[in-house]
C-alpha cells in the first residue's frame, strides 16, 4: 500500500469510528418507524404478508421521503 493509501484508510478508519456510535443509535427509531410503518399498510387492508413485503422492499426510504 503506498503512503498516501494508507493515511487516506486511517482518515476513513477514524471517520467511521466518529459516526459509528450515532449511526448504531438510530437502529432503535429506524426499527419503530419499520413497525409503524408495517402496521399502518395493514390498517389500510393490505394483508400481512403484503405489508411485510412493502417494508421489506420499501425500506427506510419510504417512510422519510
Amino acid at each position: 500500500m503506498e503512503p498516501h493509501e494508507q493515511m487516506e484508510l486511517e482518515l476513513a478508519i477514524g471517520n467511521i469510528e466518529k459516526i459509528l456510535p450515532m449511526m448504531l443509535g438510530t437502529y432503535p427509531t429506524v426499527a419503530k418507524l419499520s413497525r409503524v410503518y408495517y402496521d399502518e399498510l395493514i390498517k389500510e387492508g393490505f394483508s400481512e404478508e403484503q405489508a411485510l413485503r412493502i417494508v421489506m422492499n420499501q425500506g427506510i426510504i419510504a417512510r422519510l421521503g
